[in-house]
């Protein structure tokens, strides 16, 4: 059988991480996320679901809708980032044996756990799946059929344990920059010279391409209407009850725009956890690396408003090449003022804490602008076809402010 990890690996080639914290309400129009977006628009609020595969924790979005999500996988070390990443429950286990009693879960997810398989290998883990799924339990996969397996085969051997079976195409024509560049030489009519233009997109251009590519998908799922099967890529829905509408069954979104209250801890507030915070153009999406963590550039600078504060923590790490020869030089600014500045020279995380003078605070009128200076950056590695134009700096994560009262 084919390992989970090498089939993550397949299925994701961005190492982002789409979970509850760092989710943006606007993500929810990227192409890259219409699985999970599918999902999260399916599962009733309060559930009980099992996360089927469950890598690094791609679900936790969930979490915004009061549900209980507990997360399988054969890789430890996804299953433990699931866990830390919001997951209620992680095991690391043989996903043909599971360690959970009958009648558990009210849905079972995955996302390309089931590519690839043969016909004992799939049947092994469907009897598994129906044993710990409740009854009128409802089944929710994304799966990649093979040149050997195609849709209608999908079908059948789900129905033989289902009596009720939904598939459609995942995509059709809207995919990501990503995805149409894995189809060269495997679908034909896909024209050179639009391949050559994404090859050559910048890191924003691309999330612009993505981002257009899922508002387009999200307008024909919310029109109901079917997509032609472009390269076999289907969502699938069963159950042994008569199934709901394939999309939108439980659709409510109004968790995925956090509350101002997000990211608050004791005597604090994370900024990276919250909506008043604002990031600006030299800081990118959060990434796994883990912890999860955004990249910056040359500089970043965070604005935020605050009654007070006394001090400021943060954790960082880099990946720039021959480090112990030339060491990344940081320096940490609020309002123009520098609080603190060190040399990176050993890989690791490095956890930061710099005091904040009582007059720089009272005469910032609770106007704040943190900013963090690099010395030098470096592209990331490529990925595939895709390039990624991007010069980073230091990974940051955790930007704590302690000793005020609330953000405004």
């Amino acid at each position: 059988m084919t390992s989970h990890a090498d089939l993550c690996k397949q299925q994701y080639r961005s190492d982002e991480l789409f979970d509850a914290r760092y989710f943006k309400p606007l993500d929810r129009f990227d192409i890259r996320l219409a699985p999970i977006m599918w999902v999260y628009d399916n599962v009733r609020p309060g559930a009980n679901v099992l996360h089927f595969g469950c890598g690094p924790g791609m679900l936790a979005l969930l979490k915004r809708k009061g549900v209980t999500i507990t997360g399988v996988d054969t890789s430890k070390e996804c299953a433990e980032a699931a866990r830390r990443n919001g997951y209620d429950a992680t095991f690391q286990t043989d996903l043909t044996s599971l360690p959970f009693a009958n009648e558990t879960f009210d849905y079972v997810v995955s996302f390309g756990v089931l590519d690839s398989l043969n016909e004992v290998e799939e049947k092994s883990l469907l009897s598994e799946i129906k044993r710990v799924l409740r009854k009128g339990g409802v089944n929710l996969h994304s799966i990649q059929c093979s040149e050997t397996v195609t849709d209608s085969d999908q079908s059948t051997r789900f129905l033989e344990f289902f009596p009720h079976v939904a598939i459609e195409p995942r995509n059709g024509f809207c995919l990501s920059a990503a995805d149409f560049l894995s189809l060269e030489g495997r679908v034909p009519k896909l024209d050179t010279d639009f391949l050559d233009y994404l090859r050559e997109l910048t890191f924003k251009e691309r999330r612009a391409f993505d981002l257009a590519m899922g508002y387009v998908l999200s307008r024909i799922s919310d029109l109901d209407v079917s997509l032609p099967s472009f390269d076999s890529h289907v969502l699938l829905k069963a159950s042994e009850a008569p199934l709901g509408p394939f999309y939108n069954e439980h659709r409510d979104r109004k968790g995925l725009f956090s509350s101002s209250e997000a990211g608050q801890i004791p005597n604090g507030i994370c900024l990276d956890r919250s909506s008043l915070a604002r990031f600006d153009e030299g800081w990118f999406q959060p990434t796994l690396l883990p912890p999860v963590a955004r990249w910056m550039g040359k500089q970043g600078r965070i604005r935020f408003h605050a009654d007070h504060v006394a001090a400021i923590t943060l954790d960082l790490t880099t990946q720039l090449p021959d480090l112990q020869k030339h060491a990344l030089g940081l320096e940490i600014f609020l309002n123009g003022v520098k609080l603190c500045s060190f040399t990176l020279f050993r890989y690791g995380w490095l956890q930061i804490s710099a005091s904040v003078p009582e007059a720089l605070s009272a005469r910032s009128n609770g106007e704040f602008e943190l900013e963090l200076r690099a010395s030098r950056t470096a592209q990331l590695r490529q990925s595939g076809d895709v390039h990624d134009d991007r010069e980073v700096s230091a990974a940051v994560c955790n930007i704590e402010i302690r000793g005020q009262n609330r953000l405004r």
